[in-house]
């Protein structure tokens, strides 16, 4: 057998009677492949298989990177040795008197001070098909890996005498840069997946994060009329919960939208957006019509009885997305809201209730495993939808929507308050959102949800605000405004035009191993720039060196400050985001900072005969900084104003 990264020696374990699994590993492209067979002489019932290798590692220096499989899971790095930290939802890291148990899904990546190949990293390539768990063990003082497992969840599956199951294909590679591995997993995958990328990062407005699901018509109009009125323009305008008669009555609304919703996209379309709507397709409420019409649509369990579950919108029946009347029923509503209403723009929320475990639930299609199902049902709404419809996933699991869905929301929800544990705030979106940067530009647009900088009905200080707008910044993600807009104050709303249009290139952390979240950001904005970010996760105040994020030679421009940074240590104020422009060594005269966008966008810039022209083309004053003649010093610039700089 050839050899595994780390000298890994797997073996199978809990393999029922008359069941074989068969493993092989390529070191060539670091693909471990495996099935299972049924040598048995009647149908055999899948649960789960392993393939598990008792270790003995130093885990002193060492972290486990590990990751949750949507957005509400968590993700983060854990140092071995330190303790467990207790406001996430603990559904990674278990402590128990005589070992301690993490847990990974889909993907986990892991360090090793004292090897000559410090990284590993395993991925599940082909995650649509089955879960899969990458499991490790160390000692109760975290000073040794005791094991490590993989384990594929098939319940579900069937297998006749004789016949065979191909397990989904994993990366099982070693290396000596985690996040380069991780980011190679996620390229692979990608390709394995037929991933979709936009061809660039959108903007909008969102109706939840102010109105919720109070949202009406006239909620709606008010804020299309500031967004028309004002520079820069977002492409998206989305309405979100609260149309709806009820959950799973999508094509009936309520009496607050009492133009009716086709009336309203031509609205929004008309004012120069593209209408955006929110559905939670794979939920129906347990008053619906939907439901009511239709209750073949709904998962049952094992006594025949339909399944409920508690969710935010209510006790819901959750969607079969196999049976013949369900996709049929997904169809008509998709096409509805797409063909004839004129929503090109779609927000499809609760899809992770779709993926429930076949030893509880009944699918109409023996074989139908939880990320199957998801998958059945986002193939039925993209072939439904069409292909330039924009498809947003939320609170969907990651590896079934790739190549389904445009965008995904990877962290939980934003709420205008700065932390309450691993309930929605900014601290634990952020935190989540980072640590799946790696995704973005590979499997869709990231989407680290919604930007609120409002100074009123909000928690949130200024500096916390900040820090939620850093986040959004070096995510490179989707920037969807979800504020009252024409409640906003001026101070307010140029903080948020300063990230419309998205900067689009997501950060890498500056110290992977700086866990649970790292502090220290860059991101590659290219002609020798980057955006720079420091987070201060913390309840104190932080100092910042200059060297710790800039090279020699370089120029930062802090821009929620609209100063130049100064060639001293920094103090960040608990909570508090910086977010700098840097540049590079370089011919001068140049901009070298700008107030007005991340990425100077609305300021015209041209270089004739060894001079610079700047042109504010925005709607708002700006300061930006100018290196020019071997110093570099701060311009205001009023709307529409010219400077020449030699």
């Amino acid at each position: 057998m050839p050899q595994l990264p780390w000298e890994l020696d797997f073996a199978t374990e809990g393999m029922p009677e008359g069941m074989r699994m068969e493993w092989a590993y390529d070191p060539a492209s670091e693909r471990l492949s495996a099935s299972v067979v049924n040598e048995g002489g009647g149908p055999a019932a899948l649960e789960r298989v392993t393939l598990a290798a008792e270790t003995d590692f130093g885990a002193d220096g060492a972290f486990a990177w590990l990751h949750g499989r949507y957005m509400q899971q968590d993700a983060f790095v854990h140092c071995f040795g330190e303790p467990i930290d207790a406001s996430y939802d603990g559904g990674l890291a278990v402590a128990f008197e005589d070992e301690h148990r993490f847990r990974s899904y889909e993907l986990v990546a892991l360090s090793r001070v004292t090897a000559a190949t410090q990284a590993l990293v395993m991925g599940c390539l082909q995650p649509g098909l089955c879960f899969v768990d990458f499991e490790l063990n160390t000692d109760s003082d975290e000073e040794a890996i005791e094991r490590l497992a993989i384990s594929y969840d098939l319940r579900g599956m069937e297998l006749a005498p004789g016949a065979r199951y191909e397990l989904p294909t994993l990366l099982v590679a070693g290396g000596s840069d985690a996040l380069a591995l991780v980011e190679r997993f996620a390229a692979e995958a990608a390709t394995e997946m037929h991933a979709r990328i936009p061809g660039h990062v959108p903007t909008g407005w969102c109706s939840w994060y102010y109105f919720y699901n109070r949202v009406s018509e006239a909620d709606v109009v008010a804020n299309l009329a500031s967004l028309a009125a004002n520079e820069p323009r977002v492409e998206i305008v989305q309405i979100d919960d609260g149309f709806q008669s009820h959950t799973g009555d999508w094509l009936t609304p309520n009496d607050k939208f009492p133009s009716g919703m086709r009336a309203l996209a031509d609205r929004i379309r008309a004012a120069g957006f593209t209408p955006g709507l929110w559905l939670a397709p794979f939920v129906l409420h347990e008053e619906s019509a939907a439901l009511h019409d239709n209750p073949q649509m709904a998962l049952t369990d094992a006594s025949g009885e339909t399944l409920f579950v508690d969710t935010w919108l209510g006790r819901c029946a959750v969607l079969d997305c196999t049976h013949p009347r369900s996709e049929a029923w997904l169809r008509e509503v998709v096409s509805t809201v797409v063909g004839e209403w004129g929503y090109d723009y779609l927000k499809l929320d609760a899809l992770a209730f779709a993926a429930q475990t076949a030893t509880t639930v009944r699918y109409h299609t023996p074989g139908t495993t939880a990320p199957m199902n998801v998958r059945r049902g986002l193939e039925i709404i993209r072939e439904a939808a069409g292909d330039r419809t924009f498809i947003l996933g939320c609170t969907c699991h990651f590896g079934p929507a790739i190549g389904l869905v445009d965008a995904m929301r990877v962290g939980p929800d934003v709420k205008a308050v700065w932390s309450d544990g691993s309930r929605p705030s900014v601290k634990h979106a952020m935190r989540m959102t980072l640590q799946r940067n790696w995704m973005h530009g590979r499997w869709w647009a990231n989407d680290p949800d919604c930007l609120v900088v409002r100074d009123s009905d909000t928690e949130l200080s200024e500096v916390e605000t900040r820090f939620l707008a850093t986040g959004v910044a070096l995510s490179g993600g989707m920037v969807v405004l979800s504020d009252d807009l024409p409640a906003l104050s001026n101070e307010r709303r140029a903080m948020a035009d300063a990230l419309v249009p998205a900067a689009g290139s997501a950060a890498h952390p500056l110290d992977l191993s700086d866990g649970p979240v790292p502090t220290l950001w860059r991101a590659g904005m290219g002609d020798g720039r980057s955006l720079a970010g420091v987070l201060n996760w913390a309840d104190a105040s932080r100092w910042t060196r200059r060297d710790e994020l800039l090279r020699p030679g370089e120029v930062a421009f802090d821009v929620w400050e609209g100063r130049l940074l100064g060639m001293g240590d920094r103090l960040l104020r608990p909570h508090e985001g910086m977010l700098l422009q840097v540049t590079g060594p370089g011919p001068t005269p140049r901009v070298v900072g700008d107030t007005g966008h991340v990425a100077y966008a609305r300021l015209h810039q041209r270089s004739v005969s060894g001079r610079l022209q700047v042109r504010n083309d925005g709607q708002r004053v700006r300061t930006i900084a100018v290196e020019a003649r071997g110093r570099v010093f701060e311009v205001v610039l009023e709307p529409g104003e010219m400077r020449w700089f030699d």
